[in-house]
């Protein structure tokens, strides 16, 4: 197929479905249309089937050396979409069953990251208070702030908004939005309250709904040059913004993703990822759990969105989850793993994480790089302006280890001396590149800040292992039972994941350190411990990590640490057993197994093991029932592990903007190390509601479209938002 014929026909399937996302069909036009005049004056390529590796390498390094009418050479992320438009012109084309080059095979190229700036409750509140409402503009800019916070109206579809389009009493609107798509939008109670107050104070007749107070009167019909630009609303925002001294350029679009960015979240092609860059990433595929067998299993996702919503930071033995009030978590029910709400969750309740989670890593560095960046990050001080790396331990010998590997993998100059200002040894290495090469890692971060680098948690197993000897070797304890110690929870988060690639179950736990300053004054704050408890997670950490600690680290607790919270499915089998005239069940477990507590039917939490002898006695009894097949499933699967919830705390604000990621088939995804309910936050959905029915109310979605494959109406999308909309009164 010839590539223009193959560009048109492309270009044809974009405008029968107009399913286009990151790109418009004239951006892929445009795109692909150069990538043909490029192709024809520059290669010998003329069909799609001949389209190779060292085809693409020429036409990047060409959009590399572009330059516009200026001079001004294109962007990274302007090279991107040229990408974005090639790959998904190559996928069309397998689709149709073209032969030609895999877009797997092409790279994205790397771009800066965009991470969107997030208002916390503290700084909201002062931004909206800035606000002086005695003046009528005053009281506007206030609803106009209302009103981006609650709908999540873009700022251009808020400009275009007349007086009636506005209905207080069904408290919805209708807009047009990106690429003319129309959607319904519904308003909270916070949004209507200052609607209310703002229109009352209107005594013109002008069509828009936001009007500016400077400069003449227009007095042409309707008033239509009075109405606000987007550029006065950005204006309008940025002067609030610098009245309350927020230490974020929040704008429009901040209040529009007000985002909780930290989730960590599994993925197929890249391994673990943030919800924020998950979101705004090409990743299609997640891993999650079959719930049927418990196995990881790997899921597309097919929607992505982001809204406003409570938090809740549910903990659940060591592991901890941030998410919405009305985020779905799994339980154990009858029928197998079952949904629960966050809200309904109580202490005491088990929700459902995994053992371990398979990543098929990606090599960053050699194992002694691995392991030198774990001991940096731990007890290193990077100094750019010094042009070194500061390494402190009280521990000469750790530092000699380091020195050799130092000078076996590396250049430069190089001391081990008695510091000066502590009880300690220092490691002094002067090299500008090595520095400039871990600042670019994000190595010299403040302590409450660091985080381990995103190359280092998706690289293979054995730089994983190698990078933890190192940072244990920095920042673990020497005796006892491994664990780590750090003031950033984000940081040991991290590790804690890592470890789960490895197979080792570690308990994240929070607590208060009072440390005696210079002055003799106690400062109190925050510091996060690590811990491998169980028996068998101790002996595999020590067998895995080879720390410089090793010889000196213990192995004990408790051998058997794996509970099944089946109460419920023992109740249920034992009663069907004594309907049926099947007696003797209690005596014959009493007996045979050495079971006498009734309680485990009750109240008492059984090991694995002990299900296994129950699971034994009830074959004896030749017994069969789905409830059974259920309780042996769980029995027999090795990768889903039950937490137990012992803290559960509502953040202070009810206005934080969360990610919300649909998954097909499974329906499930890893966050956290904690198995959620196809997305990290459901705030605005109710069990069973379907997520294009949110998606549609931030315009992501043809409101035609969305009703015939989903026949949502917009009554059914009003009613999800008043339920669950964080600005309504009714939570």
């Amino acid at each position: 197929m010839d590539i223009s014929d193959g560009i048109r026909r492309f270009l044809e399937y974009l405008e029968i479905e107009r399913n286009c996302s990151t790109l418009t069909i004239r951006d892929y036009e445009h795109y692909l249309n150069t990538f043909d005049d490029w192709t024809r004056a520059n290669s010998q390529v003329e069909k799609v089937e001949d389209i190779d590796d060292e085809h693409i390498r020429q036409f990047r390094l060409f959009l590399a050396r572009k330059a516009d009418k200026h001079g001004r050479f294109l962007k990274r992320i302007t090279q991107n979409y040229y990408v974005i438009a090639l790959r998904a012109f190559l996928r069309y084309l397998i689709k149709q069953d073209v032969k030609t080059l895999a877009p797997e095979k092409i790279d994205l190229p790397k771009t800066e990251s965009r991470s969107l700036k997030f208002l916390n409750e503290e700084q909201l509140h002062r931004l909206l208070t800035a606000i002086d409402i005695s003046t009528n503009w005053g009281l506007r800019d206030r609803t106009m702030v209302e009103m981006l916070f609650s709908t999540g109206l873009r700022v251009s579809e808020l400009c275009k908004l007349n007086r009636n389009q506005i209905n207080l009493d069904s408290r919805e609107i209708g807009v047009i939005g990106k690429g003319q798509r129309a959607r319904v939008v519904f308003l909270s109670d916070q949004a209507v309250f200052w609607l209310n107050k703002y229109l009352a104070k209107r005594t013109d007749d002008f069509f828009p709904l936001f009007i500016r107070y400077s400069q003449k009167v227009d007095e042409t019909p309707h008033g239509e040059k009075m109405r606000l630009t987007a550029r006065s609303v950005q204006r309008m925002l940025e002067k609030y913004v610098l009245k309350s001294r927020l230490p974020v350029k929040a704008t429009p679009h901040t209040l529009r993703h007000c985002l909780e960015p930290n989730t960590r979240v599994f993925t197929k092609e890249v391994g673990m990822v943030s919800a924020n860059d998950l979101f705004f990433s090409e990743s299609a595929k997640i891993e999650g759990v079959n719930l049927k067998n418990g196995n990881q299993q790997s899921a597309e996702i097919t929607k992505k969105l982001s809204h406003i919503s409570d938090l809740y930071s549910v903990w659940a033995d060591g592991y901890e989850i941030v998410c919405s009030g009305k985020h779905w978590l799994f339980t154990v029910g009858l029928n197998g793993p079952e949904e629960i709400l966050v809200n309904n969750l109580k202490l005491g309740d088990y929700i459902l994480g995994v053992n371990k989670v398979n990543i098929v890593g990606k090599t960053f560095v050699d194992i002694d790089m691995a392991r030198l960046i774990g001991y940096i990050l731990g007890d290193g001080v990077i100094s750019e302006k010094r042009r070194g790396v500061f390494i402190f331990d009280k521990d000469i010998d750790n530092l000699k280890f380091y020195q050799k590997i130092i000078l076996d993998k590396l250049q430069g100059f190089i001391t081990v001396a008695k510091a000066k200002i502590s009880n300690s040894y220092v490691l002094t290495y002067y090299s500008l590149p090595f520095v400039k090469f871990l600042i670019s890692l994000g190595l010299d971060k403040k302590a409450k800040e660091k985080r381990v680098p995103s190359k280092i948690v998706n690289s293979s197993n054995q730089e994983i292992a190698s990078f933890l000897s190192g940072f244990y070797d920095a920042e673990g304890n020497s005796t006892g039972s491994p664990r780590f110690f750090s003031s950033s929870k984000h940081l040991l988060k991290d590790v804690q994941m890592m470890l789960l690639r490895l197979g080792i179950d570690a308990h994240l736990m929070e607590r208060k350190r009072t440390v005696t300053l210079p002055s003799g004054r106690p400062y109190i704050h925050l510091f996060y411990t690590l811990q491998v408890l169980s028996f068998n997670d101790q002996k595999r950490f020590i067998k895995l990590i080879p720390t410089l600690k090793i010889k000196t680290l213990k192995v004990f607790g408790k051998r058997d640490f794996d509970k099944l919270p089946v109460n419920l499915l023992l109740k249920e089998i034992y009663e069907d057993l004594e309907k049926n005239g099947k007696k003797g069940f209690r005596y014959a477990l009493q007996i045979n197994e050495g079971i006498k507590s009734p309680r485990y039917f009750k109240e008492m939490t059984p090991l694995r093991s002990t299900v296994g002898k129950f699971i034994r006695q009830i074959e004896k009894f030749k017994f069969n029932s789905k409830t059974f097949e259920n309780l042996k499933m769980f029995y027999k699967s090795q990768n889903m592990k039950w937490l137990e919830v012992k803290k559960i705390i509502r953040w202070p604000s009810p206005r934080n903007s969360v990610f919300d990621f649909t998954v097909s088939e499974i329906s499930n995804l890893i966050t956290d190390g904690i198995v959620s309910h196809n997305s990290f936050a459901t705030d605005l959905l109710m069990k069973g509601a379907d997520l294009r029915s949110v998606q549609e109310m931030l315009g992501h979605k043809n409101v035609g479209t969305t009703q015939i494959y989903t026949h949502v109406t917009n009554p059914q999308l009003k009613e999800v938002h008043k339920r669950f909309h964080s600005g309504n009164k009714n939570r």
